[in-house]
């Protein structure tokens, strides 16, 4: 599993306290399993938000264990990347 930490700071104010990145495998050993569990309690307790895909394992635990913690979350699958548009760009 991974975590990343993201910057927050220009970001909305129930984010202010910071956001965590939750990263894991498909196939999560329950060593992986109580690792994410720890760690997102250890950041949620601190004021963090937590940011996963929930239609992963890993993004799963660490989401129900965000709303659990009534901790704000921030779904992975709902956020794109806008490509810029090169033509705009250029004129």
């Amino acid at each position: 599993m991974r975590v990343f930490i993201i910057d927050t700071s220009n970001m909305a104010r129930e984010l202010q306290g910071g956001l965590i990145g939750v990263v894991g495998s498909r196939n999560p050993t329950a060593a992986e399993k109580q690792e994410c569990l720890e760690t997102v309690s250890h950041y949620v307790m601190g004021g963090w938000a937590v940011a996963a895909d929930p239609s992963t394992p890993i993004g799963w635990l660490a989401a129900l264990t965000a709303e659990t913690a009534c901790a704000p979350f921030v779904n992975f699958t709902r956020l794109t990347l806008e490509e810029p548009d090169l033509q705009t760009a250029r004129r």
